[in-house]
């Protein structure tokens, strides 16, 4: 977002420029969270097929 102010001071340390850094570091983290949360879900996934293939299988029938 481009700040609309001559005053290079305000435009780099205001309000407006910390509120903005804040919510893209925010929607950057909400991002980062969902793609870990995305690839632990794969890896229980794979878990559950991998100890389900290597579960005995019952022979007394």
């Amino acid at each position: 977002m481009r700040l609309a102010t001559l005053n290079l001071e305000t435009a780099r340390y205001g309000d407006v420029y910390r509120a903005t850094r804040l919510a893209r570091l925010r929607r950057q983290m909400v991002r980062h969270i969902e793609r870990t949360d995305a690839s632990a879900q794969k890896v229980e996934q794979a878990l559950a097929k991998l100890a389900e293939a290597n579960a005995p299988m019952d022979r007394h029938q």
